[in-house]
C-alpha cells in the first residue's frame, strides 16, 4: 500500500508540475539583425544557400512568414514601432530624437505584469525616452567592434538569463545584433576601426554573390555586395551564439523566439525607402511544443506593428487601445484568422534630421507610394548618400544613360508611384501613369487616405493636396522649419545631425 501511495503521489506531482508548466507565462526573446534584407537568409531563397545556418535552423523549428513587413526603413523609427504598437507619426519617433513618453509600451506592460525585461545593444533606438529604467530592468549598448562579436552576445545573454533565473521571473529580452550594418566586413572603415578582428565563421568570394537587380552591374558594387553578405554571415554567427546560450540555460523549452530585421540592406532602393527592399523583412517565430515545426505562412500580411499585440495576446494580457497592430496569434498555430488586407509603412527623416516624408500601402500584389517632397525641388538624402554604391552610381550616370535614368529617379522620384510587386519585386517599373492600373491606384489611394485620417498622420494635408506642387513645396518648407526646431530643442539619439556635432550641443545629447 505504501509503495502504491508513493507511486500515486509521484504521478500526482508530475501531473501538477505539468499543469504548472503549461500555465507558466512564456519567456519572449526578440532578436533583430541590423540592415539585413528580407531575402538574404537561405531559408528565404537567398542567393547563398548556406549563408545563414542559425536563422535557417530557427525557420525549421517554427513558422516562417513570407509576407512580413516593418513600418519604417530606418533604425530607430522601426524598432520603436515594435515596442509601442504605434506608427512613428503617432508615437513621435519619426527620426533619431527622444520624444515625450506618454504611451503604454510593451516592455512597461510586461514589466508591470511580472516580466524581467532587457534590451541588449541599441537601447536608445529601442526606447522612446532616455529614461531606460522605465522600460528595461537591464539595458546595454555595445561599443566599438565588440558589437560584431558573437562572444559578446553570448556573455550579455548569459548574464541576462542568469539574473532572470535568480529573480524567478519570466523574461522579455530584446537582442539587437549589429550586423550586417555598415561598415561591412572588409570595408576599409571596418578594417581601420578594428571591427574585422571578428571574422565570419565562413568567408565568401565574388564567385558566390550576385548584384541585386535594382543596382548597376559594376565591380565596385559587387565588392560591396560581397562585403554585405559576409557581414550577414557574421550576424548569423551572433544568432547562433544567442540561441546556444538560451539552450544552455535550460529556459528554451518555454521561450517564444521572434526573429526579424529592422529593415532592408544599406544600398540605394533598399534601406531608407518604402519599397519592398526597404520594408519587407524575414520574420520567424518559434515556441517548442506549441508552434509546429517547418511551417511556412505564404499568405498572411503581418508586420512589426502586430508584434506587441501578438505577444500580449499570447500572454493573456489586455492590449491597449493605443496599439494599432493586430495580433497574429491564430496564424502561429495554423488556425483560421482574419489576415490584414494591407500593411502600411512610412519614411519621415534620416539620422541627420533631414525630412523627406513618404507613405506606402502594400497589398498582396501591389504597392502604392506617396512622396510629398518629390516635386522636383528637393533631392532625396539618406544614409546611402555617403556610401560607395551611391557615389559610383552618380559618377557612372555621366556616361551611362540607363544608370543616369535610375540615379535621377532615386534622387528625385515622383509624387506618386505604383508597383506590381508580384511581377516586379524590385520596383523597377513605375505604373502610376499606366491607364490599365487606374482602378488599382484609386483603391489604394482611398485606403491610404482613410488610414492617414484614422491615425492622425501629419502628412494628411499634403496627401489631400497631392496634385498641387506649389502647395507641396510650401508644406515641405514648413517641415524643414519644424525639423530645424526639433534639432535645437529635443534630445538627440545620435552624436551628430544637421545642426552639428555633440560638442556644440551637449545639452541635447544623452549619454546615459
Amino acid at each position: 500500500m505504501k509503495t502504491l501511495k508513493l507511486i500515486f503521489t509521484g504521478l500526482f506531482l508530475l501531473g501538477l508540475q505539468s499543469v504548472l508548466a503549461q500555465d507558466a507565462k512564456p519567456n519572449i526573446l526578440l532578436i533583430t539583425l541590423d540592415d539585413m534584407n528580407w531575402d538574404s537568409p537561405g531559408s528565404y531563397g537567398g542567393i547563398i544557400p548556406d549563408l545563414t545556418p542559425a536563422i535557417d535552423e530557427l525557420a525549421e523549428n517554427g513558422i516562417k512568414f513570407e509576407n512580413a513587413y516593418v513600418q519604417a526603413p530606418n533604425c530607430s523609427p522601426s524598432r520603436v514601432v515594435i515596442q509601442t504598437g504605434m506608427y512613428p507619426h503617432q508615437s513621435g519617433m519619426r527620426g533619431f530624437y527622444y520624444v515625450q513618453d506618454n504611451v503604454e509600451t510593451l516592455p512597461e506592460i510586461l514589466m508591470d505584469n511580472g516580466y524581467f525585461t532587457g534590451v541588449l545593444n541599441k537601447k536608445a533606438d529601442s526606447s522612446l525616452s532616455p529614461d531606460f529604467y522605465e522600460y528595461w530592468d537591464i539595458s546595454t549598448t555595445i561599443g566599438g567592434g565588440d558589437k560584431r562579436s558573437a562572444y559578446e552576445y553570448e556573455v550579455l545573454v548569459d548574464n541576462f538569463l542568469n539574473k532572470a533565473k535568480r529573480k524567478d521571473r519570466p523574461f522579455y529580452c530584446v537582442v539587437n545584433i549589429a550586423d550586417p550594418h555598415k561598415p561591412f566586413f572588409n570595408d576599409p572603415k571596418s578594417q581601420k576601426k578594428g571591427f574585422d578582428k571578428f571574422k565570419p565563421s565562413k568567408i565568401y568570394t565574388l564567385d558566390d554573390v550576385e548584384i541585386p537587380e535594382f543596382l548597376p552591374e559594376t565591380d565596385l558594387i559587387k565588392q560591396q555586395v560581397l562585403n554585405y553578405y559576409n557581414s550577414v554571415r557574421r550576424g548569423d554567427d551572433c544568432v547562433a551564439s544567442v540561441m546556444q546560450t538560451l539552450k544552455a540555460s535550460g529556459l528554451d523549452k518555454n521561450t517564444i523566439v521572434i526573429l526579424l530585421s529592422d529593415h532592408g540592406m544599406p544600398f540605394p532602393y533598399a534601406k531608407s525607402t518604402i519599397y519592398q527592399n526597404g520594408v519587407k523583412t524575414p520574420m520567424i517565430v518559434t515556441w517548442p511544443g506549441n508552434i509546429e515545426k517547418s511551417t511556412v505562412n505564404e499568405t498572411d500580411l503581418v508586420s512589426a506593428i502586430d508584434i506587441a499585440p501578438t505577444i500580449l495576446d499570447i500572454t493573456n494580457l489586455p492590449v491597449p487601445e493605443s496599439f494599432e497592430g493586430k495580433s497574429f496569434q491564430q496564424s502561429l498555430f495554423n488556425r483560421n484568422s482574419e489576415p490584414n488586407e494591407y500593411v502600411f509603412a512610412q519614411y519621415d527623416e534620416n539620422a541627420g534630421g533631414i525630412p523627406r516624408p513618404s507613405r506606402t500601402i502594400i497589398s498582396q500584389k501591389y504597392g502604392y507610394v506617396f512622396n510629398p517632397w518629390a516635386t522636383g525641388d528637393y533631392k532625396f538624402i539618406s544614409a546611402a548618400t555617403h556610401q560607395k554604391t551611391y557615389k559610383q552610381m552618380r559618377r557612372l550616370s555621366d556616361s551611362d544613360e540607363n544608370i543616369k535614368k535610375r540615379f535621377e529617379f532615386w534622387i528625385h522620384r515622383t509624387v506618386e508611384e505604383l508597383y506590381d510587386y508580384e511581377n516586379d519585386p524590385n520596383a523597377l517599373n513605375n505604373l502610376i501613369d499606366n491607364p490599365a492600373y487606374k482602378e488599382v491606384v484609386q483603391q489604394l489611394r482611398e485606403e491610404l487616405h482613410q488610414h492617414m485620417k484614422n491615425t492622425n498622420d501629419y502628412v494628411l494635408r499634403a496627401f489631400e493636396n497631392k496634385d498641387d506642387h506649389s502647395y507641396l513645396n510650401s508644406w515641405m518648407k514648413e517641415q524643414l522649419e519644424n525639423a530645424f526646431e526639433r534639432q535645437k530643442t529635443i534630445k538627440w539619439k545620435r552624436w551628430k545631425n544637421k545642426s552639428g556635432k555633440t560638442k556644440n550641443n551637449k545639452a541635447l545629447y544623452s549619454v546615459n
